[in-house]
């Protein structure tokens, strides 16, 4: 179970997110209890296999269902190098300084205000241990970006993003599969994300199977 507060007002960069079926309710109120003292939107989100009582906890605290999120893995490396060789793309690392970079480029691609990216999306975010951000160009321009984090056994795949007039190209797998087979390089044996419905079959081409599908309850927050 974790409990995690960003600052960013988007009710799924904060909240609860359990983990074990058997999970203790007390427990979990307590976390959500934290996290709604910001005031800002958050969610709750859980496996399936709680989704009973959980479901019970959520509107008891006038929660609303949002989007159910799948949980999606990677064990089988195989499409990475096929999926990074699109022509005309170069794909880089970004250094931590560029950081501003990523998030103009991660607003335009999820369509949200880049003040949104550059609070979450630091230099010193992506100077930690593990961290790799990626930027995407064709023909010298910006195209596509993503993020991954290394930690231990897996590598977590997150806002990978291409804005809407480069689209249709293969650029976003590129850069999943740039994030994905350095983290496997550095170490890790596997790798996870959650997906969006537009990402889902880009994922599923690389080689990622849904492992389970998450409720996500949201709570708005307060002005």
């Amino acid at each position: 179970m974790l409990g995690g507060v960003t600052g960013v007002p988007a009710p799924t960069l904060n909240g609860v997110w359990v983990g074990g079926v058997d999970a203790d309710a007390g427990e979990i109120t307590d976390l959500l209890d934290e996290v709604a003292a910001t005031g800002l939107p958050h969610c709750l989100q859980f496996r399936p296999g709680a989704a009973e009582r959980l479901t019970k906890l959520a509107r008891s605290r006038n929660m609303t269902r949002g989007e159910d999120i799948p949980l999606m893995a990677l064990d089988e490396p195989g499409q990475l190098d096929a999926a990074q060789a699109v022509k005309g793309l170069t794909i880089r690392e970004l250094s931590p300084r560029e950081a501003h970079l990523h998030a103009h480029l991660a607003a335009a691609g999820f369509e949200a205000p880049v003040e949104m990216f550059q609070q979450l999306m630091t230099p010193a975010l992506l100077g930690l241990p593990g961290a790799r951000c990626y930027l995407g160009e064709s023909g010298g321009r910006p195209v596509t970006t993503g993020f991954g984090v290394t930690l231990g056994s897996y590598v977590a795949i997150f806002n990978i993003a291409t804005p809407p007039a480069h689209r249709r190209h293969g650029y976003g797998a590129a850069v999943t599969a740039r994030a994905v087979a350095d983290g496997l390089d550095a170490g890790a044996e596997w790798s996870w994300l959650q997906a969006s419905p537009a990402g889902q079959p880009v994922y599923e081409r690389l080689g990622f199977h849904t492992v389970e599908t998450w409720p996500c309850w949201i709570a708005e927050g307060r002005p």
